[in-house]
């Protein structure tokens, strides 16, 4: 036997990935069986490559491009032809092992085109309509993975409150950028704009507008879902989003403040009593 070190394989170089980059995902994928599992790591690697493009470029017209070199790759898959890529591969393999429909890709790779412009979406429905075609319609497609069409719906409420919790978690970062998830109507209706977001002016009227956010996706949350057995690893990780919501409204609703991320130990103790209860 070889003493050289053996090429990683494309479901182990997904699986770094998205252990890396999307923890709470990865570790709920866990409960799921062996073909199951490799497709739904399979479906966030392609989620952490789309959702990185405007990371990744220094102009919008180049994210455009990439966004639709992932547009060209999953309507050739459908037609028959893979490229060369490790997380391509990957996903060539699960929309055959599973029956996805193309369509679903199309809307999370349309959806973050928004990405790459820097205004605030217009109002609240905008900022869900994003969050329902990015996090929601991944879950979605997640419990298609696990076998159950039925809870899709169900799937996309659990995956589109989580993307909005994300987007007020990564709100700091995304500042940095000069970029801004909040929606106008609430900047409006607090007296801020984009710039005050920023520049980080006004924490009181900031506080405000996101304990709104919060009380309106909490409105929006879907309650009361059982989650069948087999779906569970495609949404376990959606109460891990309440941790961090509790620990803001402690800070005052300061984005900014230090501790609110929960640890990865309290995470973990989360998912795995979502994962065998059933609650999210």
């Amino acid at each position: 036997m070889s003493s050289e070190a053996q090429p990683q394989s494309n479901a182990d170089y997904c699986a770094d990935q998205v252990r890396a980059y999307d923890y709470h995902r990865y570790f709920a994928a866990t409960f799921a069986p062996g073909d199951v599992r490799r497709g739904l790591i399979a479906l966030y690697a392609f989620n952490l490559e789309i959702a990185s493009v405007r990371e990744r470029v220094s102009e919008a017209i180049l994210g455009q491009m990439r966004l639709q070199w992932w547009r060209d790759t999953i309507g050739e898959i459908y037609n028959g032809t893979v490229r060369n890529h490790a997380v391509v591969s990957e996903i060539a393999w699960t929309i055959d092992a599973f029956d996805l429909p193309q369509d679903g890709f199309g809307r999370m790779i349309d959806a973050r085109l928004f990405d790459l412009e820097d205004d605030p979406p217009e109002d609240s429905a905008a900022l869900m309509g994003y969050a329902s075609a990015t996090s929601g319609q991944l879950a979605s497609m997640a419990s298609l993975i696990c076998g159950e069409t039925g809870f899709a719906a169900d799937a996309a409420a659990a995956g589109t409150f989580w993307g909005v919790t994300g987007l007020l978690r990564a709100l700091p970062h995304h500042a940095g950028q000069r970029r801004v998830y909040l929606p106008n109507d609430y900047l409006r209706e607090y007296g801020l704009t984009a710039d005050d977001v920023v520049e980080r002016r006004n924490p009181a009227a900031m506080g405000a507008a996101v304990a709104a956010i919060v009380a309106f996706i909490g409105r929006s949350k879907a309650a009361g879902i059982n989650v069948p057995r087999p779906a569970r690893p495609a949404v376990a990780y959606s109460p891990v989003a309440t941790l961090y919501l509790r620990s803001l409204e402690k800070a005052g609703w300061d984005v900014y403040a230090e501790g609110l991320e929960p640890s990865r130990f309290r995470g973990q103790i989360k998912i795995l009593g979502s994962a065998m209860t059933g609650r999210v």
